[in-house]
C-alpha cells in the first residue's frame, strides 16, 4: 500500500513543481516589455523643448505654509529660469540654470549667489528636494534624467496606470507611473543610494497645450518640504534666448 501511495505521490510532486516553474516564468515580465515601456516614458513630450508658465505656488516646510506665485521659462534639457513672486506681483527670488552654472538673486536683500551645476549650496538656499534640471523636465511633463541600467515592470500600480522601477546595479533609484489611457506621466519617485526617497512628484491634473499633455497641477513632496503648483497659463515651444537663463551679479 505504501509503495502505491509513493508511486502516486512522486508524479504528483513532479507536476506541482512543473506548475510552479511555469507560474514563476509567467509572473516575471519579459525584459522587452519593461524596455519598451521605458522607451515610451522617454518619448512622452520629447519634442516639447521649451515652455513658459505662471501659476499659484503653495510651499510648506516645518509646519509653515507660504502662498506665492511662480513664473518660469525653460529650455530642455538643462536650462530653467524661475521667479518667485509675492501675491502682490513683486519679485522675491529669481533662480536660473544655464547648463554651466546656477544663479540666484534675492530681491529682498539684494544678495546674489552663483554655484556650479553640481553644487549643493544653492540647492540648500532654494530649499528644493530636486535640481533645477529635473524641475524643468517635470514642468514639461517629461521624465527627468535617471542613470539607470535596468527597468522592471511595477506590480503595485493602480488599474488605470502602468509603471516601472528603475534600477542601477540592482538598487532602486526611481519609480515611474504612466496613465494607461494617454501619453502622460502621473508620478515620479526618486531615491537616494541608501534607498531613502529624495522626492515624489505627482502630476495630479493635466491639460492639452499645442497637442501635448502638460501639467495643470504639480506637487513635489520630500521629507523636508511640500510644494504645490497650480498652473494657470502655459505656453509650449515658445522661442527663448540663452541670456534668459543667466543672472549677472551687480
Amino acid at each position: 500500500m505504501n509503495r502505491c501511495r509513493l508511486a502516486l505521490l512522486i508524479p504528483l510532486l513532479t507536476i506541482l513543481a512543473a506548475c510552479a516553474a511555469i507560474t514563476d516564468r509567467a509572473s516575471a515580465p519579459p525584459v522587452s516589455d519593461a524596455a519598451a515601456l521605458a522607451n515610451r516614458c522617454k518619448r512622452i513630450n520629447e519634442t516639447l523643448v521649451s515652455s513658459r508658465g505662471i501659476g499659484r505656488l503653495t510651499f510648506t516646510r516645518a509646519g509653515q505654509t507660504r502662498h506665492l506665485r511662480m513664473a518660469w521659462v525653460s529650455a530642455l534639457p538643462d536650462k530653467l529660469r524661475v521667479v518667485l513672486l509675492g501675491l502682490d506681483g513683486r519679485a522675491l527670488v529669481t533662480a536660473a540654470a544655464d547648463g554651466e552654472g546656477i544663479y540666484l538673486r534675492d530681491h529682498t536683500s539684494g544678495k546674489f549667489h552663483q554655484d556650479s551645476p553640481t553644487g549643493n549650496r544653492l540647492k540648500a538656499l532654494l530649499d528644493l528636494p530636486l535640481d533645477l534640471e529635473s524641475l524643468a523636465h517635470l514642468l514639461a511633463g517629461r521624465l527627468p534624467a535617471f542613470d539607470y541600467d535596468q527597468p522592471a515592470l511595477l506590480v503595485d500600480r493602480m488599474p488605470a496606470e502602468t509603471g516601472l522601477v528603475l534600477k542601477k546595479w540592482r538598487n532602486r533609484i526611481g519609480k515611474v507611473y504612466l496613465d494607461a489611457s494617454r501619453p502622460a506621466l502621473t508620478r515620479i519617485e526618486a531615491f537616494r543610494q541608501t534607498g531613502e526617497m529624495r522626492y515624489q512628484a505627482d502630476i495630479e491634473a493635466t491639460r492639452q497645450v499645442s497637442g501635448y499633455h502638460v501639467p495643470r497641477t504639480l506637487s513635489i513632496r520630500s521629507s523636508q518640504s511640500d510644494l504645490l503648483l497650480e498652473i494657470e497659463r502655459y505656453w509650449a515651444n515658445e522661442p527663448v534666448e540663452p541670456g534668459m537663463f543667466r543672472l549677472e551679479g551687480e
